[in-house]
């Protein structure tokens, strides 16, 4: 997931490799976490606590591929479009605690339908032709389905999108 630590070491050689371009104003930095990721990015001392420490060879992993995803999405800069879509999708995720969620007052309750955002909101950017070249979803969705037995890593499962929006 997002950390401000691996936030700012992309800004930091995005603004030091495209100077004036990509700038912390125009960065979104996105993460999604899983339970089957590499750990010991993190900044923060409680998720550390389950990797063992900081791990530097994680951070540096994901920084220098967001980077390089970056240059490369830079080396194909074209005109296109952005659309946005919203729709509702159910029985793809479920509230981890329902149980919880019931002692938010029925007031607050009453405002939703469910009792976990079933709303995606899709992001779609098209090159001048209309062909879709990426995406970029927000849905909410926690993988919680996987335990101690599962040895690999899980990149299908988790990642980091860099949306940067240009004048």
């Amino acid at each position: 997931m997002g950390d401000t630590g691996v936030r700012r070491s992309i800004i930091s050689k995005l603004t030091s490799q495209f100077p004036g371009i990509y700038t912390n104003e125009n960065i979104a930095f996105v993460g999604t976490h899983q339970h089957s990721g590499v750990g010991g990015y993190l900044e923060n001392l409680l998720p550390q606590i389950t990797s063992l420490g900081y791990v530097k060879q994680s951070a540096d992993a994901i920084v220098t591929g967001t980077v390089l995803a970056v240059q490369r999405a830079h080396a194909n800069l074209a005109p296109g479009r952005l659309s946005l879509g919203n729709t509702t999708i159910l029985d793809a995720n479920t509230n981890r605690s329902p149980t919880a969620y019931l002692q938010n007052p029925v007031s607050e309750r009453a405002r939703y339908e469910f009792d976990q955002d079933k709303d995606m909101t899709l992001l779609r950017f098209d090159d001048d032709k209309g062909n879709a070249r990426g995406f970029l979803s927000f849905f909410a969705v926690h993988g919680t389905s996987l335990y101690e037995v599962r040895t690999y890593i899980r990149s299908s499962q988790c990642g980091i999108s860099v949306t940067i929006f240009l004048h």
